[in-house]
């Protein structure tokens, strides 16, 4: 392989990726982080050296692949001084690329790479709690900062390049996510419940269950849902909204699930609905799509770039259309089979072994190394 820069010495490149918020949440970025790390993992790329830098405090390690080293710091995420006391910390290491997924990067003597998962915040910082909303708010800096910049989606970079000014074009790459493998491991978690209505999602406003939540109320009493997914900043409290609705003994919420018994989940359900008032990329439809699940989502942010036409769409508050197309598939049989066809092709069109090469690549553009092709 061809090298250029202070790669022509024959070592690796090494690239550190920023877990440390995984000892604090495992859904989201942390998730994203997680399968980024083992997908490029399996890559086996012989000029990579990759590390996962933890909070010290986190014991859950089962996931690191055996290639990949682990660097524990004392510096927690989102700490209030973390762009004092990280650099220094991982100044020892030598790192030729810092990625940090979680937004945010800091000052040090390697190349960086963020990743801007949405910028739904700046418009609506109503959605964020205070020490939210201080660290995010550091955002434009870490852009300008940053060597290249990913995103999930083209929304997402057209949201970059409108609303971080300061950042030119050619700085944003575009990398899609993609749906785990269908595990299809045993289970009976409210299984016994099906039919039903899935959401999945964390739980605060952005996601919009007042809409859905009417829209259940439309429909006929067999129609039941499950709400899957943790609180988060400014929770809509699911339950209290169903019973003021009087639909508190057709909704259940199940909070944090498990990897298998959230596949058991998007695999019993008869329609998945995601009618979020906007989403950077929306990984839970492809979730359900990849499962063989009819989808029904949002025509709001990345989610019509991410489902293309294979999803049935409303408008984030048009609580009528919602009901529509739920009630649509879970009576229409032929309907309901045509979009679980359409979902698992369009499901198919994305990878994270594909995502896993483009990130590599991105990590050689921005130390200064000639890309190389992945085969």
């Amino acid at each position: 392989m061809t090298r250029n820069g202070n790669s022509q010495n024959g070592r690796a490149l090494s690239v550190a990726v920023d877990c440390r918020l995984m000892y604090y949440r495992q859904a989201g970025i942390a998730s994203y982080a997680r399968r980024l790390i083992q997908a490029m993992a399996a890559l086996h790329v012989p000029f990579l050296k990759l590390c996962a830098l933890l909070d010290r405090r986190d014991e859950d390690t089962f996931w690191v692949p055996q290639n990949v080293a682990v660097v524990r710091t004392f510096t927690p995420a989102h700490h209030r001084f973390e762009h004092l006391t990280l650099p220094g910390e991982i100044a020892r290491f030598s790192f030729d690329v810092l990625h940090s997924p979680d937004f945010i990067t800091c000052q040090g003597r390697f190349h960086k790479v963020i990743t801007i998962h949405d910028l739904y915040f700046l418009e609506h910082p109503e959605v964020m709690s205070e020490e939210g909303k201080r660290y995010y708010s550091r955002v434009h800096q870490s852009a300008r900062m940053a060597d290249l910049i990913i995103t999930p989606s083209r929304f997402t970079r057209d949201d970059v390049l409108r609303l971080l000014p300061d950042v030119p074009a050619e700085k944003v790459r575009v990398v899609y996510e993609a749906a785990d493998e269908v595990r299809e491991e045993p289970t009976t978690i409210l299984l016994e419940q099906r039919p039903f209505v899935l959401f999945v999602g964390t739980l605060e406003p952005r996601k919009n269950l007042i809409t859905l939540l009417r829209a259940l109320k439309r429909l006929p009493s067999e129609v039941r849902l499950v709400i899957v997914g943790a609180e988060g900043w400014g929770s809509s409290q699911p339950e209290a909204l169903a019973r003021s609705l009087g639909l508190a003994d057709r909704v259940t919420v199940a909070g944090h699930v498990s990897h298998a018994e959230l596949d058991a989940l998007y695999r019993a359900a008869r329609v998945f609905v995601m009618p979020s008032l906007s989403e950077g990329f929306g990984l839970p439809v492809l979730e359900a799509m990849a499962r063989g699940t009819p989808v029904v989502c949002s025509s709001s942010g990345a989610l019509p770039e991410i489902a293309d036409d294979a999803a049935l769409m409303h408008e984030p508050l048009d609580e009528a259309t919602l009901a529509q197309h739920i009630r649509a598939l879970w009576y229409d049989d032929a309907l309901h089979d045509e979009y679980a066809r359409r979902g698992k092709a369009r499901a198919q069109a994305f990878s994270w072994e594909r995502a896993a090469r483009e990130t590599v690549a991105i990590y050689c553009e921005a130390a200064g190394w000639r890309v190389p092709a992945l085969a």
